[in-house]
């Protein structure tokens, strides 16, 4: 079996994690720590870069509900309306000067929304780490099932306006975030509950799925049921339950998972993307990928985490093309107890193909998932080609070479991160908010290849040196720097290992578009 070696993938700026119990807890990860100065009353953000290589840290757990934790959701920070008391106003008038000023601070995470077996929704302040009010039920709807903000997280619409609670009685309140007032209640599923639901991007229109075996789409902007789909059954007595149903990043597909099948869809044409059935029951999905493609994450009853394309593929492909691939082998045993992956989430802002997955036993990993896309987007033909090609150049290399062949060992699944809660407390489920600049290692690396083609000589010099300067990027152009750092310089140092790793890495990726645009042209 091969090492996995560590590697650098692009990770968010920032990213948080709240997970729930069966015993009501809540507890969350940061990757920044809250240092407050000595001489300001501000609170500066410190990014976690510990020497053991830890990525997240715990920064708060508390108890939230008497029971279980049934949903989670968190909303970016955003202006709230002034309460009499003039704090909202000013916020809003010095984050318009900050913007002015072009030194406006990245986003944040702003509210967390819990729902529980105890018929309560509890808000919280993730910012300053406090509870923000408590909200009950309406009468005979029920507990809350799940729940999601509008627009969602993963939006660029702004900051949500409004927050959805599926419940057990099969309807849906829809909730005004700026007073939490109810706008609306839809009826739309059986008595048997409101399993999940998915917000559009766009905050317009949501997906819920129950345990009636429909899949319901909801015009937000009327307050309407817009269109019903039922699952046909495999059993006369018990309708199918939908486990888990998301939306991509841009809107265009959706994925629904019930019992051991995923399916995925197209929305403008409604034709079926993928339609598999898995060796184990489905507990949630997740989308990932990029450019180059599209693929579908599935967190299973056995332990296993199968990735699957999304996507048709044509005829002359089929052959030569694999629809999916296990990243983690399932748990031979008939039971899986503690390996049981009980939520997986895709994390937005990094490389596209981070999950946050809980088990059972109370661990939450981050993984990077890139390794199993590129086993299927490379075809047995291209991974000859790069097989025979790395064993040329392994020949022609110094001793060194044995490290830089290590390099290139790829793996399906690459775990970045693992905490466990407590001594393995029982997770329910999971919320993921994260924030990053996408574009930055892609603009590293296409610099740094202008740099190859037009000063060879100079980067020559450069790796015959003993060590090798640092790389630096302007300070306007992406990275934003707290108040502290502005003043003290103007350039933001990076690791030249870093910047060597994500050079390699476009590079890559360049090579493969351009023989799947000769393949497309042939």
């Amino acid at each position: 079996m091969a090492d996995i070696i560590e590697s650098n993938p692009s990770i968010p700026t920032r990213l948080v994690i709240v997970a729930g119990t069966y015993d009501g807890v809540l507890a969350g990860w940061d990757t920044v720590e809250h240092v407050r100065e000595q001489d300001k009353n501000d609170i500066e953000l410190k990014l976690l870069r510990r020497n053991d290589g830890r990525y997240l840290k715990l920064s708060f757990a508390m108890s939230a509900h008497e029971g279980s934790v049934r949903c989670l959701d968190i909303a970016s920070a955003g202006a709230s309306p002034s309460n009499g008391s003039g704090e909202a106003s000013k916020k809003v008038k010095k984050r318009q000067r900050n913007q002015d000023d072009g030194s406006d601070a990245p986003p944040e995470p702003g509210a967390l929304l819990s729902g529980g077996f105890d018929e309560t929704i509890n808000v919280f302040n993730l910012q300053k780490h406090c509870q923000a009010g408590e909200l009950k039920t309406p009468n005979d709807l029920g507990s809350p099932l799940c729940c999601s903000f509008a627009p969602p997280c993963s939006s660029s619409s702004g900051p949500p306006t409004h927050a959805l609670i599926g419940t057990t009685s099969g309807k849906i309140v829809l909730y005004k975030k700026r007073d939490w007032s109810v706008q609306h209640v839809l009826a739309g599923h059986d008595e048997g509950g409101v399993q999940c639901l998915a917000v559009h991007p766009t905050g317009k229109m949501a997906l819920t799925g129950g345990r009636d075996g429909k899949v319901c789409l909801w015009d937000l902007m009327k307050g309407r049921l817009a269109f019903v789909y039922k699952i046909p059954s495999r059993s006369k007595i018990r309708k199918e339950t939908v486990n888990d149903i998301v939306w991509c990043d841009d809107g265009t597909r959706y994925a629904f998972c019930y019992g051991s099948k995923i399916t995925a869809r197209d929305v403008a044409s409604g034709e079926d993307l993928l339609d598999v059935e898995m060796p184990s029951r489905v507990n949630q999905i997740a989308f990932i990928g990029g450019p180059e493609g599209m693929f579908l994450a599935a967190g299973c009853d056995d332990g296993g985490l199968p990735v699957l394309e999304v996507g048709q593929l044509e005829e002359e492909d089929d052959a030569n093309t694999r629809r999916a691939i296990m990243a983690i082998e399932p748990v031979d045993k008939v039971v899986a107890g503690d390996d049981r992956l009980k939520c997986i989430r895709s994390v937005e802002g990094g490389s596209g193909f981070l999950v946050v997955t809980a088990n059972s036993g109370g661990i939450v990993s981050l993984m990077d998932l890139e390794g199993a896309a590129r086993m299927m987007l490379s075809g047995p033909d291209e991974s000859n080609e790069e097989s025979d090609r790395n064993d040329s150049e392994s020949e022609d290399a110094s001793s060194g070479s044995d490290v830089d062949s290590n390099e290139e060992v790829e793996v399906a699944v690459e775990i970045l991160d693992s905490v466990r809660l407590g001594s393995g407390a029982r997770i329910t489920n999971i919320s993921v908010w994260s924030f990053g600049e996408n574009e930055m290692v892609e603009d590293i690396g296409e610099e740094d290849e202008e740099e190859e083609d037009d000063d060879a000589e100079e980067e020559e010099e450069e790796e015959e040196g003993d060590e090798p300067p640092a790389q630096t990027i302007d300070k306007g152009k992406k990275f934003k720097k707290s108040p502290s750092q502005r003043s003290n310089d103007n350039t933001l140092e990076l690791d030249a290992a870093a910047v060597e790793k994500a050079r390699k890495l476009v590079g890559q990726a360049k090579k493969k578009q351009r023989k799947q645009k000769k393949k497309k042209a042939a």
